[in-house]
């Protein structure tokens, strides 16, 4: 016949788990009084560019990179192509990369955003920002 004891692990369990309880309690209590409006994502402000490929690319890989980021990466198979991109305010740099000619040119892109077209003649890119 076994005896009826109290088990001792049972009582620590539970002052562990009501422990755990008070503290979720509290860190919602202070994440609500802190945050009474929840957490909201802070937007950047966005610039957007229309960056034309006029003449010369038919027919051209090309890769247009802003800042790191590839935003366009194909053959141009039309006479002129136009690619929209919105980046982040900020000092943008774009690279043309035409991999066949092993040729990089890189841009300076005006701070206000626009137009900007791309020219290919004789081999060298040249920009036009509207």
């Amino acid at each position: 016949m076994k005896k009826k004891r109290a088990n001792p692990n049972k009582g620590i369990m539970f002052g562990i788990m009501a422990m755990a309880i008070v503290v979720l309690a509290v860190v919602v209590f202070f994440w609500m009084w802190c945050f009474p409006d929840g957490t909201h994502g802070t937007e950047e402000a966005q610039t957007e560019y229309r960056i034309s490929l006029d003449e010369g690319f038919r027919g051209d890989s090309v890769q247009l990179q802003i800042n790191d980021s590839v935003v366009f990466s194909r053959r141009v198979a039309a006479d002129s192509l136009e690619v929209v991109v919105a980046v982040p305010d900020e000092e943008n740099l774009l690279m043309v990369v035409r991999p066949e000619a092993d040729a990089v040119s890189s841009f300076e892109l005006p701070s206000e955003g626009g137009r900007v077209v791309l020219r290919n003649h004789d081999e060298t890119v040249s920009m036009e920002a509207f």
